[in-house]
């Protein structure tokens, strides 16, 4: 019994499980002064450390040594709107489910004493969520808490093939958890809900490639690829009631990406920047979770997204400038299969960001962005509906030394 039990416990996390942990789309801020403008033209170079983020060649535009380094906080609102549902399930919307984290990154950059070579390190998140529903809502055997994290450590070198064309290259260490809390229908209406939790951690390596063409002193462009990333959470499946606990592995797929960008100075003072990418998202086509009490897979149907970025930035002076943009990510995933372990739908942000030089070797800045992420219509067999309110603030201070 306690096997069945287990068994159909792992099917409902499987089903619960697969957008959470897959943390949705990557990141595309990283807390330097480009966030300011949704990154926008990020792959094409920016004037710090950070720069290693969006592109591993991009280091060579640097001279010196740099360092970087950034905190903050993503302040989220997620709030369901029960549309229907049914008696067992009830009406609650779950409360305001998002979850407040701190943020930040590091980075640094050294010219190697060379007119073709930099080396680099950066240290950061690369993607995320995080939920906590109330205990009696009406999605709870599907998740009342989620925790996702998977950040990294890269080493990156890049080296400047001509006087206009760079190529990089970042190893990237990374660590990656995972958490999900969810209820447990029971057999007999009279007792209570039993409770489930999965969690797991793993580690890997993946990479990033780059390239930057300086078409002019004024006009540059960038290319940068992400690798596909296959974390394994090998961790324990627990029910309560009964004291139950088996050892779990569940798999999935982060999507390879790539980024095309442009930067464009218009005179002394303005500058525009353009970024297009791409990610690769129905690789993540299907979430296998396994254990000795028995395996379940679950089809996803997420599609590939498309990214766009626009943002300018001015420069009153030769200490301040200021700067704004936007973002549109596509939709990976259609209503039928969207589930609110993580409510994500089409994105938009808005951003605006200020940069000011203390002294000639000393910037620091910060930018606020927000992302919209949609109505993101849940339509299950037993209940539906979309979301109230479903967006990300992200305040971020930085700071770039160079020496």
């Amino acid at each position: 019994m306690d096997k069945l039990k287990l068994s159909g416990v792992i099917i409902a996390t499987a089903c619960a499980a697969a957008p959470a942990s897959a943390g949705g789309l990557w990141a595309n801020e990283f807390g330097d002064f480009s966030g300011g403008r949704a990154s926008a033209g990020a792959a094409a170079g920016v004037d710090d450390a950070a720069t290693l983020f969006h592109n591993p060649a991009s280091g060579t535009r640097l001279k010196g040594n740099q360092l970087f380094t950034s905190v903050g906080a993503f302040l989220p609102r997620t709030k369901f709107d029960v549309e229907y549902t049914n008696p067992v399930l009830g009406v609650d919307n779950g409360g305001s489910a998002g979850v407040n984290a701190p943020g930040g990154s590091f980075a640094c950059v050294h010219d190697l004493n060379s007119d073709r070579w930099s080396a680099g390190l950066y240290l950061g998140a690369l993607t995320g969520a995080g939920l906590d529903y109330n205990a009696d809502w009406t999605g709870r055997y599907q998740a009342t808490r989620v925790d996702m994290l998977l950040a990294t450590l890269a080493p990156t070198l890049g080296y400047r093939l001509t006087d206009r064309l760079s190529v990089g290259l970042s190893l990237q260490f990374w660590y990656s958890e995972l958490t999900q809390k969810l209820k447990v229908l029971t057999p007999l209406p009279a007792q209570p809900d039993g409770r489930a939790k999965l969690d797991g951690d793993d580690t890997g390596v993946a990479y990033t490639l780059g390239a930057m063409y300086e078409l002019s002193d004024r006009t540059r462009f960038g290319l940068m690829y992400q690798s596909t990333l296959e974390p394994s959470y090998s961790g324990n499946i627990e029910v309560q009631p009964p004291d139950l606990q088996v050892s779990s592995n569940t798999e999935l797929t982060l999507a390879q990406y790539a980024r095309f960008a442009m930067h464009h100075d218009l005179d002394e003072h303005w500058s525009v920047d353009m970024t297009l990418g791409w990610d690769n998202w129905s690789e993540l086509d299907n979430l296998l979770i396994s254990s000795e009490a028995g395996n379940a897979g679950l089809p996803t149907d997420w599609h590939d997204t498309y990214h766009y970025a626009w943002g300018a930035q001015y420069r009153p002076s030769a200490n301040w400038s200021f700067t704004g943009g936007v973002a549109y990510d596509t939709n990976p995933v259609d209503k039928k299969y969207r589930v609110p372990e993580l409510p994500l739908d089409r994105q938009l942000r808005y951003a605006l960001g200020a940069q000011y030089q203390m002294i000639k070797n000393l910037t620091v800045g910060g930018y606020i962005n927000y992302a919209d992420l949609g109505k993101a219509r849940v339509a299950t067999r037993f209940f539906g509906g979309d979301y109230q309110e479903n967006g990300v603030l992200q305040l971020m201070m930085n700071a770039n030394w160079t020496f």
